[in-house]
């Protein structure tokens, strides 16, 4: 498996690829895939083989460790989790936009652990740098080991360089690609994938972590008034997530509710020069919503959950959404959703049934459906419960990574493929 980690495992930004990868990783492990993660967004550690202090990835029999690299000894440190390893390398920049000295060091970086890790299947989280490497090292070593290529979004989150720089020459080489909703997949097919090699699997959410907890108990341990009404949106403050359009919707919803709140969870730390935050900052204070908004920036896994069960409602305004992890992270804790009607949400969301889906970009309609759902807890609680059965029945990890299993399993078994690296033998490998 080659992607990116959560903040909480080591990883620099959040994400939602970052914590599909994790899910996975994990989830696989408990169907008895070993799985070598090289997880290409960690610290970069002070010496070599030092192992960096990050929480480690959870599973019900063991513990994961970090797997390192000395280039200088070439000596390879590993801790298991059950049959999973993760390596976390040296942080290098990224390739397709720094030039080919970074396209290089990558391609000799991902060289030594496909080498070390003789992997059955190679498995790469989205098309873009990652997928760059492997597709480069195929076409120049003779790569045989049949690659799975996880689409996660396309039009709307990257500018136009990237997708059709990147990601549609990238789309020609791939085994199979697994598409995380509908909506991936016709994109993908529009920018040439061939459609016989797509499989959708829509990812998870660990119901186990994201429960329903009493919203008197999280408000008191988060320092919140237990009766006031509040809304609470999470995501990265960028200009995709429309938090400005939220903003302007509070203003409404204010006018109705004058004790209405809205708390923004998270931070502009991943949008580089898009970071929204002094904007959004600058805009609160412009429509004086000062005491009726608060930024409370990047928090702890154990917070994050509070702040779902804290929520009278969760939103997410956003313009464009490949799969809205959040979401279903906030339905899985029983929280009526309200969210914009784009991407993989609208295959998520059942409007009024386990949720709400208004239109992007507009605030007057977002702001009717926030002051209704407030004013009405009956429904808050019959949407919320739904919310949560939703999940349950549709979006369990465990499921996500049998299908995912199924489609390795697809692969291995279409033809004997030569081992990789000069090894000559020919093998059928059983799943």
């Amino acid at each position: 498996m080659i992607g990116p980690l959560p903040p909480e495992y080591g990883g620099l930004l959040a994400g939602g690829v970052a914590t599909h990868t994790a899910e996975l990783v994990q989830a696989l492990g408990r169907l008895g895939v070993e799985v070598r993660l090289l997880a290409t967004n960690v610290r970069q550690p002070s010496l070599a083989g030092r192992l960096l202090p990050v929480t480690p990835l959870r599973q019900a029999d063991g513990w994961l460790g970090l797997l390192s690299h000395s280039h200088r000894a070439g000596v390879w440190a590993a801790a298991r989790l059950g049959v999973t390893l993760v390596r976390h390398p040296r942080l290098l920049p990224s390739a397709w936009h720094a030039g080919r000295r970074a396209l290089l060091a990558q391609m000799l970086e991902y060289r030594g652990f496909l080498r070390a890790a003789r992997p059955d299947v190679v498995h790469v989280q989205h098309p873009l740098d990652r997928h760059l490497v492997v597709r480069l090292l195929a076409e120049l070593d003779g790569l045989a080991t049949p690659v799975v290529v996880t689409l996660h979004s396309f039009f709307r989150e990257h500018s136009n360089e990237t997708i059709y720089g990147l990601m549609q020459p990238n789309l020609r080489f791939g085994d199979r690609f697994i598409a995380v909703n509908e909506h991936v997949r016709e994109e993908a097919v529009q920018l040439g994938a061939d459609p016989a090699r797509i499989r959708v699997i829509r990812s998870g959410v660990d119901t186990a972590r994201f429960r329903p907890q009493p919203i008197a108990q999280v408000r008191d341990q988060l320092g919140l008034a237990g009766d006031e009404p509040l809304v609470v949106f999470v995501g990265n403050l960028e200009p995709r997530k429309a938090v400005d359009q939220l903003v302007l919707a509070m203003e409404r919803v204010r006018a109705a509710l004058p004790a209405a709140r809205l708390a923004i969870v998270g931070s502009g730390a991943s949008a580089g020069v898009e970071d929204q935050e002094p904007r959004l900052r600058a805009l609160v204070a412009e429509l004086g919503l000062d005491a009726g908004v608060r930024f409370i920036g990047a928090v702890s896994s154990e917070d994050l959950v509070r702040w779902y069960n804290a929520a009278d409602v969760f939103v997410l305004p956003s313009y464009s959404e490949g799969q809205g992890i959040v979401a279903l992270e906030a339905m899985s804790c029983g929280r009526p959703v309200v969210a914009s009607a784009v991407g993989g949400l609208r295959d998520t969301i059942t409007d009024g049934h386990d949720g709400f889906l208004v239109p992007p970009g507009a605030p007057p309609a977002l702001a009717e459906r926030l002051t209704a759902l407030l004013r009405d807890p009956a429904t808050r609680q019959r949407v919320g419960e739904q919310a949560r059965r939703t999940v349950e029945a549709r979006f369990s990890w465990t499921r996500a990574a049998e299908a995912t299993l199924d489609v390795y399993r697809e692969l291995v078994a279409e033809a004997p493929f030569e081992a990789h690296h000069g090894d000559t033998e020919t093998r059928r490998v059983q799943i």
